[in-house]
């Protein structure tokens, strides 16, 4: 395990390499991207410890203000697509990665972000997506009838307004931000152990950010392989978002489906059974 940094937007982007297992090593190397608010140190390590046993060079690390990377904590989508951008050409010229076959992993809002690159860029050799979306403004309204959505729309108009006209920003917690009931019991379950990730604050202007996210156009120029991963019972990113990512895809792709919500993909038995499979499908012969 080796700690690395680059430089992103002029500020200094921390990072983590998990050097491959020397007796079996493979010629790939796995970039992992973490999603809304999230840093490389919550999940990502039993994750990369895996991949690298099996392997495999891992490669974790936090966007610019999250974590130990330098930088406004706030979440602009295509700043963080640009910071995996940052990183993937980091990669590309250092001796020690340049030659292998490069794989991108994203989980929830980082799943957008590696499938829309991977339509983009050419150096990617495949792409594991779980519980993401593919349109946040769909994700984010498909269960509000007609009256609520115009509500929830005029809402987030008027504290842009506020933002554009007064200069003010709404600042929320995280526990208010994600207020629905999966998401405030895995925020409860950390609170201890990740305590300055709780006390995050991000404009609620973040949410109109997300909902003019949208990859629809994008999903069907993607020609390398992805493995997607779908919790079933997710009410933060809904199943049939990941249902249309499979359905839109023309490439070699497969779809793993757990009955489960959104946090507990990164938990105890879906946790094993997803990761066996992903080594499985990163080991294979693309």
């Amino acid at each position: 395990m080796r700690e690395f940094k680059i430089y992103s937007d002029k500020n200094i982007l921390k990072g983590i390499h998990y050097e491959a297992n020397s007796q079996n090593k493979k010629n790939g190397i796995i970039l992992m991207c973490h999603g809304f608010a999230g840093v490389q140190n919550l999940f990502f390590p039993k994750y990369a410890e895996k991949f690298s046993l099996e392997g495999f060079d891992v490669i974790t690390f936090d966007y610019n203000g999250f974590g130990e990377s330098e930088g406004e904590t706030q979440i602009i989508p295509t700043n963080q697509m640009r910071d995996i951008s940052n990183v993937i050409l980091y990669l590309r010229k250092n001796e020690d990665f340049k030659d292998k076959q490069l794989y991108l992993w994203g989980t929830s809002l980082g799943g957008l972000y590696v499938l829309k690159l991977a339509a983009t860029l050419p150096e990617i050799s495949g792409v594991y997506a779980q519980i993401t979306f593919s349109d946040g403004l769909r994700n984010n309204t498909s269960l509000l009838d007609l009256e609520g959505k115009e509500k929830y729309l005029n809402q987030l108009e008027n504290i842009r307004y506020k933002e554009i006209s007064e200069n003010k920003r709404l600042l929320l917690p995280l526990k208010k931000l994600l207020s629905d009931s999966q998401s405030k019991t895995f925020l409860d379950r950390y609170k201890e152990e990740f305590s300055m990730l709780l006390s995050t604050k991000l404009s609620l202007a973040t949410i109109s950010d997300i909902n003019e996210l949208s990859i629809d156009s994008y999903l069907d120029k993607i020609n390398v392989p992805v493995l997607l991963l779908k919790a079933n019972n997710d009410i933060v990113n809904l199943p049939q978002e990941m249902d249309f990512i499979y359905k839109t895809l023309k490439c070699n792709k497969k779809l793993l489906e757990y009955d489960c919500g959104h946090y507990d993909v990164y938990e105890n038995e879906v946790f094993l059974s997803s990761i066996t499979e992903q080594i499985k499908w990163f080991s294979k012969e693309k």
